[in-house]
């Protein structure tokens, strides 16, 4: 009867030791997943070398920027601007100095309309209609023109100052835009002086 007894309690002992190993192996299991998946995330967030992985915030992709842009180191002015206008300010200059066949066609109307206003009238009259008005027309044009070359020559040189230090124009580009700047300095003073007539005066009729 004594071993009969004790054989049920020996059942139920071995059957709670089982169950308790059984729910010790399921929580270590389920610890195993929990970091397996901790290290499996990690491990996406930041690249197999510790970096940032793509789509990160603070990750730049150069090929995200828009295609045919370059980055501002890259936008250097060419400078044909800047030639060209040195060349058309130096071309005033000299033109200012020679004259225009514009001037040319201006005072030969001038002289015409002048010689037909003046047909009746003194020998003075007549001189200055037929010479001075052509001649201090084309000294108006050319003192004009020689004003346009100071400004587009002079436009050259001080550009870079009002701007980016990278538009300072190139040696030659310089170089035309002060010849332009002397030549339209003396077109304007030839100009002047022939304007006022300070060294050459209308023929004026002996005994008048």
């Amino acid at each position: 009867m004594s071993a009969l007894s004790k054989t049920p309690h020996a059942a139920d002992a071995a059957d709670t030791d089982g169950a308790a190993d059984a729910a010790d192996t399921a929580e270590a299991t389920d610890a195993a997943d929990e970091a397996a998946y901790d290290d499996t995330a990690g491990t996406a967030g930041t690249g197999t070398d510790g970096a940032p992985a793509e789509g990160d915030g603070g990750h730049h992709d150069p090929d995200d920027d828009e295609a045919g842009e370059l980055p501002p180191a890259a936008r250097t002015p060419s400078g044909v601007a800047a030639g060209a206008a040195a060349v058309v300010g130096a071309a005033l200059g000299f033109a200012s100095l020679t004259g225009t066949w514009l001037a040319d066609l201006v005072s030969a109307r001038r002289e015409l309309t002048g010689q037909l206003e003046s047909a009746n009238g003194t020998a003075a009259e007549q001189i200055s209609a037929a010479y001075g008005t052509p001649w201090h027309t084309i000294a108006l044009f050319n003192g004009l023109t020689a004003v346009v070359a100071l400004i587009v020559s002079g436009a050259v040189l001080v550009r870079p100052a009002f701007g980016d230090n990278s538009l300072r124009p190139v040696v030659w580009v310089r170089a035309v835009a002060v010849a332009g700047l002397v030549l339209g300095a003396l077109g304007l003073v030839i100009a002047a002086v022939m304007r006022f007539d300070v060294f050459t005066e209308l023929p004026t009729v002996p005994g008048q």
